[in-house]
């Protein structure tokens, strides 16, 4: 298969030295895996009509494949990483392996020229969920699952009880209250307070099989009303958005450490909790970033 990229004059001068043996020619497959898919993500298909700039995706940015090998070492660095943090006396959690049930999307709302983005990798140019994301939504999913609890019991708001449970996570109140062998006090210890710092450490999370992209649509009908002009009329015309996407089926690894190994496994269990049942990254009310086993 031959992918063909073509020459743009708007390209950032330092993106076109990178690219200039590729720039201009057929790229052959073998070629085309050697890119860095961050500055090809970054590099999209820029056009002039009339005074105007129109930037869209790059149509080819899904038919890029990755070398299995690639990604076989990128896991065995990071393992290598993480293992050494036994010598210190930590707990490590390892076997966390989850894959995509239908897409993927992190980042989606990040600075970007064609307004939709995706977090990659700065130096391996894949696509990746930060540490922070995922402590973010473990977190989040405890707040739910605690909240839909009590709220039940006393029969109040679940909204209400959301607020009242996510502001004593942060303030370090304990509710005294269990779910699932896992009390409040438990949350207090995993996540932190604005007092101490949370005792598990959340890792980035890394594909690790089956790797791959889809470029997806939005298609706000109404655009005049979303930019304020006009009521949302059936005769405005639809735009569709384009957006890139981690298809189904790829595998991802989860990573996860502590000096107690009880508090560890209790967030492991949070943990695959979230993702399976709530999902990660944008759009997860749509079934985006949902993850199964």
């Amino acid at each position: 298969m031959n992918i063909k990229i073509l020459q743009n004059d708007y390209f950032n001068k330092d993106i076109k030295s990178i690219f200039n043996i590729y720039l201009n020619q057929e790229i052959t497959q073998n070629k085309f895996n050697d890119i860095n898919f961050f500055y090809l993500f970054n590099m999209p298909s820029i056009s002039k009509k009339g005074n105007k700039l129109e930037i869209k995706l790059n149509e080819y940015i899904d038919k890029f494949t990755w070398n299995s090998l690639f990604i076989e070492n990128i896991k065995n660095r990071i393992e290598r990483t993480i293992s050494n943090l036994k010598n210190i006396g930590l707990y490590i959690c390892s076997d966390i392996t989850l894959k995509v049930s239908w897409r993927l999307i992190v980042g989606l709302g990040a600075s970007h020229p064609q307004e939709t983005s995706m977090t990659l990798h700065h130096i391996y140019g894949i696509p990746y969920i930060p540490g922070s994301a995922v402590k973010g939504v473990t977190r989040h999913w405890a707040v739910l699952k605690f909240a839909d609890n009590i709220a039940r019991e006393i029969n109040e708001s679940f909204e209400k009880v959301i607020e009242r449970v996510s502001s004593a996570l942060e303030t370090d109140v304990d509710l005294n209250k269990e779910i699932d062998g896992i009390t409040f006090k438990d949350l207090l210890e995993i996540f932190g307070t604005q007092e101490h710092e949370g005792k598990i450490i959340f890792f980035d999370a890394y594909p690790i099989e089956n790797l791959k992209l889809k470029i997806d649509i939005m298609n706000p009908h109404y655009p005049d009303y979303y930019t304020g002009n006009e009521p949302p009329t059936d005769w405005q015309n639809p735009i569709p958005i384009k957006f890139l996407t981690v298809d189904s089926n790829t595998k991802f690894q989860f990573y996860l450490a502590g000096k107690n190994k009880e508090l560890l496994d209790k967030t492991k269990s949070l943990l695959k909790e979230a993702l399976i049942n709530y999902g990660i990254g944008a759009k997860t009310s749509l079934g985006y970033g949902i993850f199964e086993e």
